[in-house]
């Protein structure tokens, strides 16, 4: 079999789309018992994030930035989901279309990518950081760019909270 350069797997183009298809199905039948989950309501005022949406990036956030880390604070003390929320909701149509399906494929990939018959806002914090570290690792481009994609928007909310620049010696802004 041949590599190139849409799959990362080693296989050829038809049995990568093969893949694709049957795992675009099990995330659709995924979602649509995903209804019947039951998530908590997210705060007022978002502007992009639903509540399934709200859980995923907080699980994500809280496993990215976690409390008591190198910091007192972690994600959900900063405002980070917000952050997200916000910068996601000034995107463009597509984009938006892009982060909502990388957030359903984030909540109901286990199944494919570890093997593990939960939703990611089911597992452990242990089972979530092995699935986080298949994303981190994965041979395929979009799985590794959506996991660097979310961490750096995590980081970016985390870090331009005023609470946090004690913690790291930032004095603020000059001006």
């Amino acid at each position: 079999m041949d590599e190139n350069i849409l799959t990362g797997f080693g296989t050829t183009r038809r049995m990568f789309l093969k893949y694709l298809a049957f795992a675009a199905s099990a995330v659709g039948v995924g979602t649509s018992f995903s209804a019947c989950a039951k998530y908590e309501a997210p705060p007022e005022g978002l502007g992009f994030l639903d509540d399934k949406e709200y859980a995923v990036i907080s699980a994500f956030a809280d496993r990215v930035v976690p409390r008591g880390g190198p910091y007192d604070l972690g994600a959900l003390d900063t405002g980070v989901v917000e952050f997200f929320d916000g910068f996601a909701a000034t995107d463009f149509p597509e984009v938006q279309k892009d982060f909502r399906n990388a957030i359903t494929l984030l909540e109901h990939g286990p199944l494919f990518i570890t093997f593990t018959f939960k939703r990611f806002t089911e597992m452990t914090p242990e089972e979530q950081d092995e699935y986080l570290a298949a994303w981190q690792s994965s041979k395929n481009a979009l799985l590794r760019g959506a996991f660097v994609g979310f961490k750096r928007l995590c980081f970016m909310g985390f870090y331009i909270n005023e609470g946090v620049w004690p913690h790291i010696g930032y004095e603020g802004p000059l001006v």
